[in-house]
């Protein structure tokens, strides 16, 4: 099996309900609070709610992605320094899997954001760089749903480094975790 063929088994994918209280998401209890806050009684902020300011403390290691149709997939219209060093390449203006050898490695990803699409969740990411040669280095991401207050517009997610040993359940132990469906391996 090649190295892009195996990326995909190296990634779990989880989603948590819009409401879930900010402390549960442990590292990520300022976003989710801040995100929460954005919301204003609508299901989803907007992606205007929010100036980069907002994300001083994660500045570096976001990406936000613009949603686009027919096909589906995701432009990169921030990707943060950080991530493009862990990466070892800038997804700025590309979309998903758009700069990996094998772009078709990226369809489960693909359906992880289809499921948010579909009904939106405070989604959850997490494995190795092995699709960049980066094997040793494990992320932990919050996605974040954004909307015009029709359909899922922009997705900002915010990336942490872990121990490779580390899981998401030791990461987030008092996150209620969903398994996205389509993901599994």
């Amino acid at each position: 099996m090649g190295k892009d063929a195996a990326t995909s088994t190296d990634w779990h994918y989880a989603r948590c309900p819009l409401d879930t209280a900010p402390w549960r998401l442990g590292p990520f209890e300022d976003l989710v609070g801040l995100w929460q806050d954005r919301r204003g009684g609508r299901r989803l902020p907007a992606r205007a709610d929010f100036d980069i300011e907002d994300f001083a403390s994660w500045l570096g290691r976001v990406f936000i992605a613009r949603i686009e149709r027919d096909p589906f997939d995701l432009r990169f219209t921030l990707w943060g320094t950080q991530l493009r060093d862990w990466w070892r390449v800038d997804y700025t203006g590309r979309t998903l899997g758009e700069l990996s050898s094998s772009p078709e490695a990226w369809q489960i990803e693909r359906r992880y954001f289809q499921a948010m699409d579909d009904d939106p969740f405070l989604g959850i990411a997490s494995g190795y760089l092995t699709l960049h040669g980066r094997e040793h280095v494990k992320v932990v991401a919050l996605d974040l749903p954004m909307s015009d207050g029709g359909d899922l517009t922009h997705v900002m997610s915010a990336h942490m480094q872990i121990g490779v040993a580390r899981t998401l359940s030791n990461v987030l132990p008092d996150c209620p975790l969903v398994a996205v469906a389509g993901t599994e391996r």
